[in-house]
């Protein structure tokens, strides 16, 4: 009788030592022997906060080519230069087929107002013969229709070069040259040629021609920042932004959403939604060109039943945590509200108080047997 009390006692000590082996900390009060961690729905806030990078940009900018191609003669503008509407830029010497192209021009625009000039007269004298009954009516309506033809062709010509002129070509018989001038006023944030380089005019060539300067209007600036398509719910427009940048990690600006963009892109296999951010403060950080880590502050519940993110499994599709009862886990299916990085808010399912496992029960205690 003594032999088989010893026999029992020393079994429940090699049990007692092996369900220690798999307890973990968090065990609940009544068992502690769980091989996987114990969570307890509690009550609290749930604080979206969105995290991801995007691109600064300015609001507006503008790109500056040559009406005409040629070589840059001289440059007066350089990048981070202020500048103001009209501002000479550069001088472009046009090449010799463009150089040509004015020639022509001038000497069509010549002889279409002496040709006026002459049918003119000859409309005139007509008009005097009509009214003399020396020619018929159909010859007086000939030399007017003549007249305005030759009008017509002249006007055209003259439009012509005043466009060219407008747009900074000078068409003078002694020189002929493009000035540059800023059509608004801003900051340069490129210059893309240098003096002595041959530049191609925006109308005369596919992809619109030389990019000689981008002025930039850095009064307002934008980040576009790509937001996966599962977080795009948790963002509307006027939500508030935390912006940083590496450059400058002590320093925050803040900013607001301005436009949530109705359509997603593909980008590397994956729908995204281009956000736009409008910076309200903080802007003297943040340059053209920087990438941007943008914290966006989306929907907060304060007060609801919650729990770690990681308790939630999905079983046959269907949201499941496991309850712990009675030293048991019971699957309970569940109904999710809202969640952060850390916590997800349980509408239906579970009470405040309520214990679960973090992890999967069937995977903990295979991990367990194996001694992991």
């Amino acid at each position: 009788m003594r032999s088989r009390t010893f026999l029992i006692a020393g079994v429940l000590v090699l049990l007692t030592a092996a369900a220690s082996g798999c307890s973990s900390a968090g065990g609940d009060e009544n068992n502690p022997a769980y091989p996987f961690e114990v969570g307890v729905a509690d009550r609290g806030a749930i604080r979206v906060l969105i995290e991801e990078t995007g691109v600064v940009e300015p609001e507006r900018q503008i790109v500056v080519k040559s009406p005409i191609s040629g070589v840059v003669r001289t440059l007066h503008i350089r990048e981070g230069d202020s500048v103001r509407a009209g501002q000479r830029m550069a001088t472009i010497v046009p090449d010799i087929a463009q150089a040509n192209f004015l020639s022509q021009l001038r000497s069509d625009i010549s002889a279409s107002q002496i040709s006026v000039n002459n049918l003119q007269r000859e409309y005139e004298r007509a008009r005097e013969l009509e009214a003399r009954s020396l020619i018929s009516d159909a010859d007086l309506e000939s030399a007017r229709v003549a007249l305005e033809q030759a009008q017509n062709d002249l006007r055209a010509r003259q439009e012509q070069l005043r466009l060219m002129e407008e747009s900074g070509v000078s068409a003078t018989d002694d020189a002929q040259s493009a000035r540059i001038t800023a059509p608004v006023a801003g900051i340069v944030i490129l210059r893309g040629v240098e003096e002595g380089e041959t530049v191609v005019g925006g109308t005369s060539a596919y992809g619109g021609g030389t990019e000689l300067f981008t002025i930039a209007d850095l009064s307002t600036l934008l980040i576009n920042a790509a937001i996966n398509e599962v977080d795009i719910g948790k963002v509307s427009t006027g939500d508030i932004v935390s912006i940083t940048v590496d450059a400058f990690p002590g320093d925050t600006a803040t900013g607001v959403v301005r436009l949530v963009p109705p359509a997603a892109r593909l980008q590397e296999r994956v729908r995204v939604f281009d956000v736009e951010i409008e910076v309200r403060t903080g802007a003297a950080i943040l340059r053209p060109g920087m990438t941007a880590n943008v914290q966006i502050s989306g929907p907060t519940r304060d007060d609801v039943v919650r729990l770690p993110v990681e308790a939630v499994f999905f079983v046959e599709g269907r949201p499941t945590v496991y309850r712990l009862v009675d030293g048991a886990t019971v699957p309970t299916p569940v109904t999710l509200g809202l969640s952060d990085l850390s916590y997800v808010e349980i509408l239906e399912g579970l009470a405040e108080g309520d214990s679960v496992a973090l992890e999967d029960p069937a995977e903990a205690a295979r991990r367990a047997r194996l001694g992991r």
